[in-house]
């Protein structure tokens, strides 16, 4: 008997090696990335940005394997395998093991799936933790095992702890509750406050963090997407940018099976209502609620808040749009699936190969060091603190010589996990990319910062082609400090 599952795993290893490999032609870690293993290192429950999960995670792998970049690739795309197998999982629920590792397939087409892992962010992990929670919710409510109510309580949890928009993933899953009449039923089952009592004794403590930070973490949620749009049509533009971007990043999974739909369209044979629902529902209301958020605020929508929407995508499509399924059709899809994958691993491999942008062809190592020199050279003293923006802050402190705290845009407020005394008596050597920058972080330390130094900075790709930029420092340097000496 044909086994296509096997096709899946040929995919999905193809996928992971492509991906974790090309990346390491890059000279840096993307600033998400490094930002997150920076959190792991110095946040306990909370960042000023978001939860702490994806930070412990980033940083827990990253010392595992010897502080190597290339971790961060390997966990990127390791969390790409567990999302794709929990959605084969998933789909096994509805469909025969030919049918959902069809289902599973089809995310391959998806470029959340490969070429926007490249930099681990909550996004990236939140690809895995979606499909689980989903598959975990789906077997508690269908068979009510203890077990299944657990973990999905749990789930729920770790969701929260890595970005708080997961929210929408169980508001999702209560439309459907709802939807199916088993809201009742839910309030009688004592398995389900169980799962409810789990998830709460797993967040209190990142609660009470935000409670004794000023709830800093939602002031950020707020400032990305923006106060609002100031005309009218911005209610609607906005979410309809947001919704034809996910269909854009779905293009050549849904072009892929409309195609092969055409001539190979098969019955739906379930009359399962509640399959129906569930599959339905999960599968149209998370992009649904994001757009209808901004339809009523006019707040712009990122993206890639869309990062873990898709997961049900190729269920959606084999379950609605059914294929008369055969070993030639579905070779043919794995096929058609491998090559958007190469054409995305070519793309990802040109950007490498040809940018200068500064956030691929930094040598880290060696600007890291010559930072440090401008700080010896001027006060004498080993550096511990630098003060600018995410990226040039936290890649000192990844990529120093020992261990430099990152205090990101100058502001001990921001940066909770760092002693502002210490850091008032140490110091700081400042980065700026511009002088409008420099001049902001001199209004709130005037003179005990210095005046700016300019300093040329090349960025070469792998063709010798160059970029210049011209960045400025100085040096925090309080009265204080400068009395004790």
């Amino acid at each position: 008997m044909y086994k296509s599952n096997k096709s899946l795993l040929y995919l999905t290893l193809y996928s992971f090696i492509l991906f974790s490999i090309i990346p390491l032609l890059r000279l840096s870690l993307p600033m998400d990335t490094q930002e997150a293993i920076v959190w792991g290192k110095y946040c306990l429950w909370g960042t000023t940005k978001h939860p702490p999960f994806s930070g412990w995670t980033a940083y827990i792998f990253y010392k595992l394997l010897g502080s190597w970049d290339g971790a961060l690739y390997i966990l990127s795309q390791l969390c790409v395998v567990c999302g794709i197998l929990y959605i084969y999982k998933l789909a096994r629920g509805f469909f025969d093991e030919n049918k959902a590792a069809m289902a599973a397939i089809l995310q391959f087409g998806i470029i959340y799936y490969h070429f926007s892992t490249v930099e681990f962010n909550v996004n990236v992990l939140s690809i895995a933790l979606w499909p689980m929670c989903a598959y975990y919710f789906w077997q508690s409510y269908t068979r009510n095992r203890l077990s299944d109510w657990m973990l999905f309580g749990l789930l729920v949890s770790i969701n929260l702890l890595n970005k708080y928009v997961s929210i929408i993933l169980f508001v999702s899953l209560l439309i459907f509750v709802f939807a199916d009449r088993g809201a009742l039923r839910l309030l009688k089952n004592i398995k389900a406050y169980l799962a409810f009592m789990i998830a709460v004794i797993v967040i209190t403590p990142h609660l009470w963090w935000m409670y004794q930070n000023n709830f800093e973490t939602l002031n950020y949620f707020a400032s990305r997407s923006g106060n609002g749009s100031s005309a009218w049509w911005g209610h609607f533009t906005y979410p309809l940018k947001f919704v034809f971007a996910q269909v854009l990043f779905a293009a050549a999974t849904l072009v892929t099976y409309f195609v092969l739909y055409r001539k190979n369209a098969g019955e739906m044979k379930s009359e399962n209502r509640r399959e129906k629902l569930f599959i339905a529902i999960v599968a149209i209301a998370p992009i649904s609620l994001f757009a209808l958020t901004s339809v009523i605020s006019g707040n712009a929508l990122k993206s890639m808040w869309g990062f873990p929407c898709l997961f049900m995508w190729g269920i959606a499509l084999i379950y609605f749009y059914p294929l008369e399924f055969s070993e030639k059709l579905h070779k043919k899809l794995s096929l058609i699936m491998g090559i958007w994958v190469s054409l995305f691993a070519i793309g990802y491999t040109a950007q490498c190969l040809f940018t200068t942008s500064p956030r691929f062809v930094t040598d880290v190592g060696a600007f890291s060091h010559k930072m440090e020199q401008k700080w010896h050279e001027y006060t004498g003293k080993p550096l511990e603190y630098v003060g600018s923006d995410v990226w040039y802050a936290d890649m000192l402190a990844l990529y120093g010589s020992k261990e430099i705290k990152p205090m990101i845009w100058l502001k001990p407020q921001s940066n909770p996990w760092f002693d502002a005394h210490d850091f008032k008596q140490k110091g700081a050597l400042v980065i700026a990319n511009d002088e409008g920058e420099y001049n902001y972080y001199k209004q709130m330390y005037g003179d005990d910062i210095t005046a700016p130094q300019k300093m040329t900075v090349e960025f070469k790709n792998y063709f010798a082609k160059t970029k210049i930029k011209e960045i400025l420092y100085g040096f925090y340097l309080p009265k204080e400090s400068k009395n004790a000496e």
